[in-house]
């Protein structure tokens, strides 16, 4: 029986595509990663109710834009399977975390979930995923946030970090919020390091801060 434990490396990369995924605006219910008895690879679950929702197909297309965001990634799309919260695995799971909530990692051996023997087990804290989606702005957030900095009083003004829906970030100052019945808002920024100004459409805007 092989009893290889799960790299840091995967580790780290899990965590960064939960986040990812729920800063997108997938609503995620528990995320782990399984090595069972039968197939003996980790795999990452990530328990949505977009399964549910919208289909499995749906979900898979949600993993795999997220996924592209990320870049390089010792986390490949293969190895994540999304599941619903009625699913036997997850149902297990989720009853395991609600008799031990807390804000850390988790790892335990042998159990069953559902009808699958575990060897090994690895939850990520709830945490990371409530706190990304909490931290995720709407567009009319946005909006109000860019015509604040842009009515600042004088003085030394800083930088606002503007993270896009790409998952790319550049520091800039905004300057201009052109808006029209006939398109979609504008925002022009003045980026750190560059001559020209930037201008983005204002819906490509995922935060600002």
């Amino acid at each position: 029986m092989d009893q290889s434990p799960l790299a840091d490396n995967q580790i780290l990369d899990g965590r960064r595509f939960v986040e990812r995924f729920a800063a997108d605006g997938n609503p995620v219910q528990a995320a782990f990663w399984v090595k069972t008895a039968e197939e003996g690879i980790w795999f990452l679950y990530i328990v949505t109710d977009l399964v549910d929702r919208e289909g499995p197909a749906a979900a898979y297309r949600a993993v795999q834009a997220s996924m592209q965001k990320l870049g390089e990634s010792w986390v490949s799309s293969s190895e994540i399977k999304v599941v619903g919260p009625g699913n036997p695995i997850a149902r297990d799971l989720l009853a395991t975390m609600a008799r031990n909530p807390g804000r850390f990692s988790t790892r335990f051996g042998s159990a069953t979930l559902g009808s699958v023997v575990a060897e090994q087990t690895y939850i990520y804290p709830p945490q990371i995923f409530t706190a990304a989606l909490a931290n995720r702005m709407t567009t009319e957030d946005i909006g109000r946030e860019i015509v604040r900095l842009m009515n600042r009083g004088p003085g030394v003004l800083q930088s606002s970090r503007v993270t896009l829906r790409d998952g790319t970030a550049f520091q800039g100052l905004p300057f201009s919020l052109q808006l029209g019945s006939q398109q979609a808002p504008i925002v022009q920024f003045i980026e750190d390091g560059q001559v020209a100004p930037r201008v983005l459409p204002l819906g490509e805007i995922a935060s600002i801060g």
